[in-house]
């Protein structure tokens, strides 16, 4: 419908930002026990609609290398001091848990894209010799030893037909405060670890997978970043940079000097177990503002809960799904509609593309692979705004609600909005 009255959004899909690698959530042990305690046919309800193509279409996920802050408790896969060659290595914990839960979503997306990351290292691997604080330790005999733990991660997870196309090397390194698994590294020493003992170890047992920085969560570069990326022999075994929490903040600053490098939004803010529609609001404007600022994925941390849930050291966070233990009924929370609203349009190999105009100060645009092209925009006022788009020679009018996620799709044959 061709109008004036309204202010008008351009779409130019002739300029062009990062590729969309895609969406997910993280794989964690309370996640499956929550999934666990609904019969059957509701959990696998419930798995279609976070990752089939019809559902929220969740291409890639996370997985916790060892115990985090929703595991049912303490662990690695190697808990005896002194085992540098990892005789003692075992996955015996994640085959009760994290694996059958990876493979019941592969049900439905066959191809999902699973990447890693350790909350702690084996405790006799730290300063403290204790899951909760302390630092990795720095000799040689321990840091070759740790590569080769995550050389038999890879090469495990790989052999149960897991498709593991990433690793990082520490989750929140600047951190060892909070009372689950943490351990903090200097970014001299998450350099030297890369540079000299994890991408050596990896190539000597040719396994070929990406190697990421993170997930960091503080926005000086001059922390984890620059010591790594600025040294040119690290830098070429590097696919790309995962921050969270205020390391969005640094995204476009690592863009600007790495243009060539990845990054991700690796985990989303976790809130308190309210599962608010406005903190749902919140997460639909920094999926937005990450991936305008050249994040080329994105992801939720958990998955599913059972209500009222805490984590085995007393946190209650928010979920995508909660599962309600009485009833076995599954609530939908804001946050999985904030996700699904671009993990189920916008496709991986996704373009970014230039938008301006237009009443509305979160918005952004995507063409995917096959052609259609992507709005993606919030109305955060109070009031419904009227919009005109405008793409290829051809206008529509748009009458948004307030407070309200919205997505539009255009094709050669259709144009929907939901």
């Amino acid at each position: 419908m061709q109008t004036s009255a309204s202010p008008v959004i351009q779409v130019d899909e002739h300029t062009v930002y990062q590729t969309i690698d895609g969406f997910g959530s993280c794989f964690n042990d309370l996640g499956w026990q929550a999934l666990q305690s609904l019969y059957p046919a509701a959990r696998e309800q419930a798995l279609q609609s976070l990752f089939a193509p019809s559902g929220a279409n969740f291409t890639l996920g996370r997985a916790p290398m060892g115990a985090n802050d929703f595991a049912l408790g303490w662990y690695s896969y190697d808990e005896t001091a002194g085992d540098y060659a990892l005789k003692d290595f075992t996955m015996d914990h994640d085959r009760q848990t994290l694996l059958p839960f990876i493979h019941a979503a592969m049900r439905y997306q066959p191809k999902l894209a699973i990447w890693a990351v350790p909350w702690s290292p084996p405790t006799w691997m730290k300063t403290n010799g204790a899951y909760k604080g302390g630092e990795m330790k720095s000799d040689p005999q321990i840091l070759a030893s740790y590569a080769l733990y995550f050389s038999k991660y890879i090469q495990t997870y790989r052999a149960e037909g897991i498709n593991l196309y990433a690793v990082m090397p520490q989750n929140e390194p600047r951190y060892n405060n909070n009372v689950y698994p943490q351990a903090v590294w200097s970014g001299a020493l998450m350099n030297l670890f890369l540079r000299d003992y994890l991408v050596p170890r990896l190539q000597q047992d040719k396994l070929s997978i990406e190697i990421w920085q993170g997930t960091i969560v503080n926005e000086k570069l001059a922390d984890f970043i620059l010591p790594v990326l600025d040294d040119p022999k690290t830098a070429l075994s590097i696919s790309g940079v995962a921050y969270q929490y205020g390391g969005q903040q640094a995204l476009a600053a690592t863009h600007e000097r790495y243009p060539t490098k990845k990054l991700m939004q690796s985990e989303t803010e976790c809130y308190n177990g309210d599962n608010l529609w406005q903190q749902g609001l919140v997460t639909f404007r920094k999926i937005i503002d990450d991936t305008s600022h050249f994040a080329g994925s994105y992801f939720y941390w958990n998955t599913a809960l059972n209500d009222e849930e805490t984590s085995s050291w007393g946190w209650r966070q928010n979920s995508l799904l909660t599962v309600d233990r009485k009833t076995k009924q599954v609530r939908y929370n804001p946050e999985f509609y904030s996700m699904k609203h671009f993990s189920a349009s916008v496709l991986p190999g996704a373009k970014r593309i230039a938008v301006s105009g237009g009443p509305f100060q979160q918005i952004v645009a995507f063409s995917n692979p096959n052609g259609s092209q992507i709005l993606e925009f919030e109305n955060d006022s109070d009031q419904l705004l009227d919009a005109t788009l405008q793409t290829g020679g051809k206008l529509y009018r748009l009458h948004v609600p307030a407070k309200s996620m919205n997505t539009v799709t255009l094709s050669a044959q259709s144009f929907t909005r939901r």
